[in-house]
């Protein structure tokens, strides 16, 4: 588990996140840090409400409910010839499972449409990517103009645990390390930035920049953000 950043990195990480890209660290617990955002938001009760929609299915998020929001994703798993997947297919569809926990109090779910296990080597990539220069690379290697993308790798640079791009830039996609890929609050926090949703200061919520294992909460207006950056930009993502 890494450490505490230093109040430099952090306020680096905080920068960077607010224009073209998100990353993420893992916060031990009880440290309870956060950093706020420009537009000064505060802190607001989580939604209250019971989950609705598919419940844990992680092939099928289609339901009934017209206000629901089922989206396809695309798990890629790095695999080295002397390493095991980062992610198995198993592991993947359990993830998707716990993903659509987190989300369900927004009415979104996910469903698992595409899994591979694949050797980055193979394609000109590394296993352990530096993030802040092939993320790019990484991401177009990937993605499609159909499923959002989660790219489980080797290890990221500095303390960054995980990296997404914003909406409105291109190529799309998020990269999780080993170790982190298969925590639903991780990934569930890096698709809320896939979302269109910043960082967070509230040590309950699940867009905390320091991500911990009681994160978890979404505000009715962060859910009323994700739906509609969902409609505005991954409209072709959606399964009905």
């Amino acid at each position: 588990m890494n450490q505490k950043p230093s109040l430099p990195s952090a306020l680096f990480h905080f920068v960077l996140s607010a224009f073209l890209v998100s990353s993420c660290q893992w916060n031990s617990p009880g440290e309870g840090i956060s950093i706020g955002e420009p537009n000064g938001a505060t802190d607001q009760a989580p939604v209250v409400s019971q989950p609705s929609g598919p419940g844990t299915d992680p092939k099928s998020c289609k339901s009934s409910d017209p206000e629901f929001q089922c989206l396809a994703l695309k798990i890629v798993s790095y695999e080295a010839s002397d390493k095991p997947s980062v992610l198995s297919k198993l592991e993947a569809e359990t993830l998707v499972a716990e993903l659509n926990k987190v989300w369900s109090p927004c009415k979104i779910g996910f469903q698992l449409e595409q899994y591979e296990s694949v050797n980055p080597t193979t394609l000109g990539l590394q296993f352990d990517p530096n993030w802040r220069s092939q993320a790019s690379q990484v991401r177009a290697a990937f993605s499609d103009n159909q499923t959002l993308l989660i790219v489980a790798t080797g290890k990221l640079t500095s303390s960054t645990i995980a990296v997404t791009q914003m909406p409105g830039y291109s190529p799309f996609g998020t990269l999780v390390e080993d170790g982190f890929a298969d925590n639903p609050l991780t990934v569930g926090h890096e698709l809320g930035h896939y979302m269109g949703l910043y960082h967070y200061r509230s040590s309950s919520n699940l867009m905390n920049p320091y991500i911990g294992t009681h994160t978890e909460n979404l505000t009715s207006s962060q859910c009323a953000t994700a739906r509609s950056t969902n409609q505005k930009n991954w409209a072709q993502m959606f399964r009905s």
